[in-house]
């Protein structure tokens, strides 16, 4: 008997999602250790929150977040925690590539103008315990990988019909001149955050003052831009630790931190752990 793909009808060029990440965080580490802003290029996250509340930013934008709620985090959008915020988000994350859906880029769930924070209602014990045994399944990926992959397409879907369901709650950001200006200026920074960047350079780069360049970005987005800078780094530096074994001394060189111990004085700054102790940690965590 033939079987059909329940996503093929919202699907282009017959690709068909694949799992490849799953992460779990629990209460006390995230009380800790903020996951800082970084960006996925591969692949999306769908982020659950299992239980407790919080904040979480994705695209600039910080939304409230509690148990029941899924965040979509498509490829190549910023998003991420601010270490100022108490959080006590009990969380599982799960991230899935080959993602084409109909009219959108790949590996997006939904568009720019979509709030990206769906709450699960009375699916959330639910959804909660798919998110739970793919975690736990990807311990044995070489046998179970088959097995991930149906149950986050199954996930997928599944947040995708209730995107499609949800009537409201779109959200249609107004740009005013310099809300404009910064996201640019974001955008440069997004791109260029591993190159010895200084604020003289950024300015001359985007051809505005230093004195507005700083002025603008801190009112858009609450932070100077060399500290939005050093966080971007240190997001994709938890990152790299998280789901790679590369040794910390290339991750220093691969981010632009001028070397090993500046990267473990800013990691400790922002994160509260030194980047070996973190990397520990999570591994300690999907065991």
């Amino acid at each position: 008997m033939n079987s059909i793909n329940p996503l093929s009808s919202h699907l282009r060029d017959s690709r068909i999602p694949q799992y490849c990440t799953s992460h779990f965080i629990n209460e006390e580490h995230s009380n800790k250790h903020s996951r800082l802003p970084h960006i996925h290029d591969n692949f999306l996250e769908l982020f659950y929150v299992y239980s407790g509340k919080g904040r979480y930013m994705v695209d600039s934008q910080f939304y409230d977040i509690q148990e029941g709620d899924i965040i979509i985090c498509n490829a190549g959008i910023l998003h991420g925690e601010n270490p100022a915020d108490t959080r006590h988000v009990r969380s599982y994350s799960i991230g899935i590539s080959n993602v084409a859906l109909l009219c959108l880029p790949d590996n997006c769930l939904c568009d720019e103008e979509t709030t990206p924070v769906i709450s699960c209602g009375m699916l959330s014990e639910h959804i909660g315990s798919i998110f739970r045994l793919i975690h736990l399944l990807s311990s044995d990926e070489k046998n179970l990988g088959e097995t991930c992959n149906c149950l986050s397409q199954s996930l997928l879907l599944l947040t995708y019909e209730m995107l499609l369901s949800r009537s409201r709650n779109l959200s249609i950001r107004a740009r005013t001149t310099a809300s404009a200006t910064a996201d640019r200026i974001r955008r440069y920074l997004d791109v260029y955050y591993r190159e010895p960047l200084t604020l003289p350079s950024i300015a001359s780069a985007l051809h505005i003052s230093e004195y507005y360049l700083a002025h603008v970005f801190k009112d858009e987005f609450g932070v100077p831009p060399m500290q939005y800078v050093m966080k971007r780094r240190i997001g994709e530096a938890q990152g790299l630790l998280m789901d790679t074994s590369i040794p910390i001394g290339d991750i220093a060189d691969h981010l632009g931190f001028s070397s090993i111990c500046h990267l473990n004085t800013m990691f400790n700054k922002y994160v509260g752990i030194p980047p070996g102790k973190y990397r520990q940690s999570m591994r300690e965590m999907k065991e």
